[in-house]
């Protein structure tokens, strides 16, 4: 049993991930002309922000964001992004989250993604669990960590000088 929250990752250590993260999907993504990186809900858009920061500073490829609410319940997932979404067909999107537990966000999100007949999806995450109930893995991985059902991952990013990731 943990006690109340123990924390994972620290602010200095989530940085470090968010920057090799970047440098992992600048290097599988390397020939692109443009990449979206596509955030999940608040903590992914987070996420997707400083990923996107990274890649700009290390590549001169075009770096399109796209916040995704995936909504509650049996809601489609919506995109909003200042860029037009009908450039999306024949792209590289990158879905972003905070952590992946059963894999049913991501599959809500990608389904829209699939209509708009983008060439590549590759899922990044900053936290990873053992707890798939659909068929998604992620192609970029900040930590894995098996975990019971019982005990939550939580990515605070409240106090933007103060990053964590907690197990309770």
């Amino acid at each position: 049993m943990t006690d109340a929250k123990d924390t994972i990752l620290t602010h200095s250590q989530i940085s470090h991930k968010l920057t090799r993260l970047a440098w992992q999907v600048f290097e599988n993504n390397m020939d692109e002309a443009v990449i979206w990186i596509a955030g999940l809900d608040k903590r992914g858009m987070y996420i997707a922000d400083k990923i996107a920061k990274s890649l700009s500073e290390i590549s001169s490829q075009e770096i399109r964001t796209l916040n995704v609410i995936t909504g509650s319940g049996n809601d489609e997932a919506t995109y909003h992004s200042a860029h037009s979404l009908d450039a999306l067909e024949n792209g590289v999107v990158i879905l972003v989250d905070d952590v992946l537990n059963t894999g049913k966000t991501m599959v809500k999100a990608m389904v829209p993604l699939i209509e708009r007949r983008v060439r590549k999806i590759q899922v990044l995450v900053l936290a990873s669990r053992s707890h798939r109930l659909f068929p998604v893995r992620a192609d970029f991985v900040g930590i894995s960590m098996a975990s019971t059902l019982q005990e939550h991952l939580n990515f605070d990013n409240s106090d933007e000088s103060d990053l964590k990731l907690t197990l309770s």
